[in-house]
Formats: structure tokens, C-alpha cells, sequence
């Protein structure tokens, strides 16, 4: 049974599956998408370097969600983040924080940690307070980190996952403590404050991108590269639409009402 104005509907959900399953066949082929240089993501090594050398902890925090209702896609993302930045900081001795508000992150992000530090030959140098629960409530969360900062001398504060009105809390405070900072949300309300408050920021997709690029999975790149597509043909089938209509075609409008 065909219901009339689900029809354009149906065909662009086939067309989405389609373009992103071969995304993925592909990328698995050998034939990863090329994703352009993200200036946030080199700066995180820069971060990592520059903590190392000044003998301070860098701070990662992954925000408020959690990995299956509030903020899932961004906050799975964001354990990609993690997991690079526990490597690296492992590889160059350099002390970490990561702060979680809540249970799931945790026991999630110490095992990437504990994981992390093995894969850089420094299983020993792993700590369990590394990995620290502070509160489920966003605003005690966010105070324990400002603590966490100020005490411990952070030298990089990098905020990359779902994050409200705390987080502007935290990074002015982290400004004021002199630390680098690196963010990054999908939350379009708080994507101004990170970026009048932090020196790098990831907008919106660009985090999805990035961990895409720091894990090296080829389903997610796949997944990208047919996401990319489907973004493309919206973009040209929006703008021919435009021009019919300008022209008194009434083609596309009906397209879409299939």
C-alpha cells in the first residue's frame, strides 16, 4: 500500500541507506574518503607536547550525556577523543585527568584509559584516579572540574562532547588559569560560548570527523564519505527547486508531496 506523501520520503531513506552502505564497502576496499585537515584536532598533539613540557596534567572531558540516551552519538564519539589522548599522553609521561558525570562514561572511559596506556607500553604508569566520577548534577560537575583545574595546575583543558550551560562555567574558568583549551559540541546553543571562550573549537559534525579520523575505522569513514553525498544531492535538489519555481515550475513541489 502506497500512502500518498511518504513516497519522496521513502525514496530518500533508500537513497541514504544505499549511498552510505557503499560509503562503507568501499572505505573497507581501500578506498577511504580524504577528510581536509581539522586545525582543532593537530592542536590537541600541540596540547599534549606543550602540557609535557611544562610538567603539567592535561583535562579531558567528555560533558554531561551519557553513551545511551542524553547526547549518545556525540558522547561514543568522544570516547575516540579520549582514547588518543590517554596514547599520547601515556607516550610522553604526561599526567591526565578525565572527568565524567556519569556512571556508563566512567566505566566505559577507564577501560579506554587502562587500554590507551598499554597500547603505549606504559600499562604500569596507568593510574586509577586518572579516570575521576565527580557528579551526575551538571553544575556540581562543573565546579569539581574549576577545582580540578585550579588545584592541579592544568596546563589543557579540552571539553569534547555534550555539554549545556556549564561548560561556559568551566572553559572562562579555565581561561582565566592560562590553560589551552580545545572543544567541541554538537549542541548548537553552546557552540558560541566554546567559541568565545576556547582556542579550538570542532562545530558541530567536525567532531564526528575527527574521531572518525582518530580511530581510522573504515565504517565510519564509509559512513561519512555516503552522509556527504546525501548532504550534496539535499543541497542541488534545494536549489534546482528554487530555480523551477522561480521559472513557474511547480515540478519539484510536487516531488516532494509524492
Amino acid at each position: 500500500m502506497i500512502v500518498e506523501g511518504l513516497v519522496f520520503a521513502f525514496l530518500t531513506m533508500i537513497v541514504s541507506c544505499a549511498a552510505i552502505l557503499l560509503g562503507i564497502r568501499e572505505a573497507r576496499q581501500g578506498k577511504p574518503p580524504q577528510i581536509r585537515t581539522l586545525t582543532a584536532l593537530d592542536a590537541i598533539n600541540e596540547g599534549i607536547g606543550r602540557a609535557t613540557e611544562m610538567g603539567r596534567p592535561v583535562h579531558f572531558s567528555a560533558g554531561v550525556g551519557n553513551l545511551t540516551v542524553r547526547g549518545a552519538p556525540v558522547m561514543i564519539a568522544s570516547l575516540s577523543f579520549l582514547s588518543h589522548i590517554a596514547e599520547q599522553a601515556a607516550r610522553f609521561d604526561c599526567p591526565l585527568i578525565a572527568t565524567v558525570a556519569q556512571g556508563d562514561v566512567y566505566q566505559a572511559s577507564e577501560d579506554i584509559v587502562r587500554a590507551s596506556y598499554v597500547r603505549a607500553g606504559k600499562a604500569d604508569a596507568f593510574r586509577p584516579d586518572a579516570v575521576r566520577y565527580l557528579s551526575v548534577n551538571q553544575y556540581v560537575y562543573a565546579g569539581g572540574i574549576v577545582g580540578i583545574i585550579n588545584r592541579e595546575k592544568v596546563a589543557v583543558n579540552i571539553m569534547i562532547g555534550h555539554y549545556a550551560n556549564e561548560a561556559l562555567f568551566i572553559a572562562e574558568e579555565a581561561h582565566s588559569a592560562g590553560c589551552l583549551q580545545i572543544a567541541g559540541t554538537t549542541n548548537e546553543y553552546q557552540i558560541p560560548f566554546f567559541v568565545a571562550a576556547c582556542d579550538y573549537v570542532l562545530i558541530g559534525e567536525e567532531v564526528f570527523a575527527a574521531a572518525a579520523q582518530l580511530s581510522s575505522d573504515s565504517a565510519e569513514l564509509g559512513a561519512m564519505s555516503g552522509q556527504d553525498f546525501v548532504k550534496v544531492l539535499s543541497i542541488a535538489l534545494t536549489l534546482l527547486g528554487a530555480i523551477a519555481t522561480t521559472f513557474g515550475s511547480d515540478f519539484f513541489a510536487k516531488l516532494v508531496r509524492m
